[in-house]
């Protein structure tokens, strides 16, 4: 069965506080005396404010107009940049012996610029149109006299950068104007040179001259159509005499043929030597001695004087065959020379006829080719002018998109040069001080009392507060193992469920009881020497981590 726990009345709680009551007192007193001796040594503050103005124009806007289109807002942001920066800083701290202990206590000066910057606060006032009527500047530090004197320098830092800042605005507008100025003037040159170069470049195909280009084209193309005609009149003559050259060539062609059969029936009369009797006599004994020739062998050897006279007898018959053959060929030849001469006389005179039509030819040819030339020469023109006649629309379209380009160009160097002018209004009026600026209207005050005052009180309280809030912990700790168990009447009943009948004190000697009361002052000095030995402890950490010095500060 699960028991829940005894919760303590506050009459019990008060009991258990009195009881431990040095849990309570010592670290009460060791952290309020640590922080009250941390506060109250930190130096006091005085803060000093002046109250700055934004003043209109004495020129009106409608008259000179602002180059920038960089609110008020802005321009402070950027001014307060460079006031707070450390090479406007730096001096100061030197010149007004600011942070002096820092400083010899060998602080890097970067530290002691952040720590400056941190103690000057600038608020700026809008109202509802986003204009910035006032600012205030306000600087904290431990003398009255060096806070007024560096917030009234602050103020003068702030007045004399914005001049500056916006007279160099002004210059640097003018220049980039200027600078646009010079580029549109650049950029106006460059159009008129691309349009003159177009213009000379084009000087024949520029729109005025398109009814001359036309006249010129029409009388190339009644040319073409003349040197055409006479082209095809030549070619006419020529297919005629390739027709008398066919004919010659088949002329030529049948003398050939009439004298390849003359010499085919020459041959055909010519006794082939395989039909005379002679050549049958020689071919019958040839076979007869072959056949003996044969037989010889079956029974003799070669070297026998019969087979050797047979093959003698052989090799006569076979020169008498050539013998015969030979003296046919004579025959042949002399038969194919004559038909032969015969048509070579035929052919010469049919050749001079035909070198007579290829010179025909070769002439008509050269003038066909000549024709060729001067068709191409023709073509050639024709495309020269028929491109110059095409690209006067094109001509025609880039020169009105320069003249659009220069019309937009002119506009716009006419624009800038206007603004130019404003420029120089702008910066005569911010250099003759006549421009809108800032002006003191609360000079920096010296102030009488210091600005952490109240929080030095608050400081105090919440260090004794704190201290009694860590001896509530500590006897919040040390009570929660006596709450495990059973110590009195109440627990027996609470955690049995039973009624208590009787209680048993404890029984001490005199001895134990002033055992007891010793041990009890010696836990007492040892909790007042831990409590007084923490107390330096305490100053140094709370002194080395500044948290109270940010927060006073």
């Amino acid at each position: 069965m699960q028991i829940e726990f005894r919760h303590r009345s506050f009459a019990e709680i008060l009991q258990i506080i009195k009881r431990r009551k040095w849990f309570l007192i010592l670290p009460t007193i060791s952290i309020g005396v640590a922080i009250a001796y941390v506060v109250l040594k930190l130096p006091n503050l005085y803060e000093s404010t002046t109250l700055l103005v934004l003043k209109p124009p004495k020129i009106s806007e409608k008259v000179v107009q602002s180059l920038s289109n960089e609110d008020m807002s802005q321009r402070v942001q950027a001014i307060s940049q460079e006031v707070l920066s450390r090479s406007s800083l730096e001096p100061m701290i030197i010149k007004h012996n600011l942070f002096e202990q820092e400083r010899q206590a060998g602080t890097d000066m970067a530290l002691i610029v952040e720590k400056m910057r941190s103690n000057v606060k600038i608020e700026i006032e809008k109202t509802d149109n986003e204009k910035i009527p006032a600012l205030r500047i306000s600087y904290r530090d431990r003398s009255p006299e060096a806070a007024r004197n560096v917030t009234a320098e602050l103020a003068s830092k702030f007045i004399n950068t914005q001049i500056i800042t916006s007279t160099q605005s002004a210059e640097i507008t003018r220049e980039f104007i200027e600078q646009r100025l010079a580029e549109a003037k650049k950029e106006l040159d460059d159009i008129e040179k691309q349009r003159l170069e177009i213009m000379n470049q084009n000087v024949e195909t520029l729109p005025e001259s398109s009814q001359g280009l036309i006249a010129q084209l029409d009388g190339l193309r009644k040319r073409e159509e003349t040197i055409s005609k006479e082209k095809e009149t030549l070619i006419m003559e020529r297919g005629r005499l390739n027709d008398g050259l066919r004919a010659l060539n088949s002329q030529m062609r049948l003398i050939d043929d009439f004298s390849q059969e003359e010499v085919r029936i020459a041959r055909e009369q010519a006794t082939k030597i395989e039909d005379t009797p002679a050549y049958a006599q020689l071919i019958q004994r040839r076979a007869e001695l072959t056949a003996k020739l044969e037989n010889l062998k079956l029974t003799l050897k070669d070297k026998h004087p019969e087979v050797i006279e047979t093959k003698n007898q052989i090799e006569k018959i076979n020169e008498e065959i050539e013998s015969l053959r030979r003296t046919n060929e004579k025959r042949i030849e002399e038969a194919t020379k004559t038909s032969s001469k015969k048509a070579e006389l035929q052919k010469k005179n049919l050749e001079i006829e035909k070198q007579k039509i290829e010179g025909q030819i070769k002439q008509i040819e050269e003038q066909l080719r000549l024709k060729d030339e001067e068709l191409l020469r023709n073509a050639k023109q024709i495309e020269t002018l028929e491109a110059k006649i095409n690209m006067i629309p094109s001509v025609k379209v880039a020169l009105e998109t320069l003249n659009n380009q220069y019309q937009a160009a002119k506009a716009t160097y006419d624009e800038l040069l206007k603004k130019r002018n404003e420029a120089n209004l702008q910066v005569e009026r911010e250099s003759s001080s006549q421009g809108e600026k800032i002006e003191v209207i609360d000079p920096a005050n010296l102030p009488k009392t210091p600005v952490n005052a109240s929080k030095r009180y608050i400081a105090l309280l919440g260090g004794f507060v704190g201290g009694m809030l860590l001896g509530l912990l500590l006897i919040t700790l040390v009570e929660i193992p006596h709450f495990l168990r059973i110590e009195n009447i109440e627990d027996a009943k609470h955690y049995t469920g039973l009624p208590v009948l009787a209680s048993i004190p404890s029984l001490l000697t005199e001895d134990e009881i002033l055992w007891k009361k010793r041990l009890q002052w010696v836990k007492i000095f040892v909790g007042v020497l831990i409590s007084l030995t923490s107390i330096p402890i305490l100053v140094y950490v709370l002194q080395a981590s500044r948290i109270f010095e940010r927060f006073i500060s």
